[in-house]
């Protein structure tokens, strides 16, 4: 929480997911219906690699349905991660996207032309993708397009698999290389 504390400072702390660092941002607040965009920027236009975490407080019975973060695509450590988490008792269906070409239509023009996609449960690999049709099983990809969740571009990446709760990883990387802007989204059916 940079600057001035927000003046319900002690419902963050008391929620258990107040920042470790005072240098580290934290809104506590109740959202109606609807997508929301969240934007982290460095203070002064530093930059840097930062985390958006999405955490629902007062109502867990009703879930998250969707989370995305766009940003750059690099190499080595500089790979785009997002994680999420399956509560309860069940075992959930959960849709991961990685894209990029599809982004150039919308004014991206230094777009992750190839992403691949891995989902990993911390150390160990659950799943990958690359070129979403090519590598994924037919009845997998009729169920992918009836759920509304294709991507756009064959080159894009797709995992659609039911998980037992836990933590998970998603880590999108360039084929071959490659580097640009991409999106990682995660969707529970």
């Amino acid at each position: 929480m940079t600057g001035a504390p927000p003046p319900n400072a002690a419902a963050i702390t008391t929620s258990g997911f107040a920042p470790s660092s005072p240098l580290e941002s934290a809104i506590l607040t109740t959202l109606g219906p609807g997508a929301y965009t969240a934007v982290v920027s460095g203070v002064g236009g530093v930059t840097g690699v930062g985390i958006i975490e999405v955490f629902e407080v007062d109502k867990p019975e009703i879930p998250l349905l969707n989370i995305s973060t766009r940003g750059q695509v690099l190499t080595g450590n500089d790979v785009m991660i997002g994680g999420f988490i399956i509560q309860g008792d069940s075992p959930q269906t959960v849709t991961v996207r990685a894209r990029g070409p599809s982004l150039v239509p919308f004014g991206i023009t230094n777009a992750l032309m190839d992403p691949v996609l891995e989902l990993f449960n911390g150390a160990t690999p659950v799943a990958s993708n690359d070129d979403w049709q090519a590598q994924t099983v037919p009845a997998d990809v009729a169920a992918i397009q009836a759920s509304g969740f294709a991507p756009a571009d064959t080159r894009e990446a797709v995992i659609r698999i039911t998980l037992p709760p836990g933590a998970y990883t998603a880590i999108v990387r360039g084929k071959n290389g490659g580097t640009g802007v991409g999106i990682i989204e995660a969707f529970a059916e």
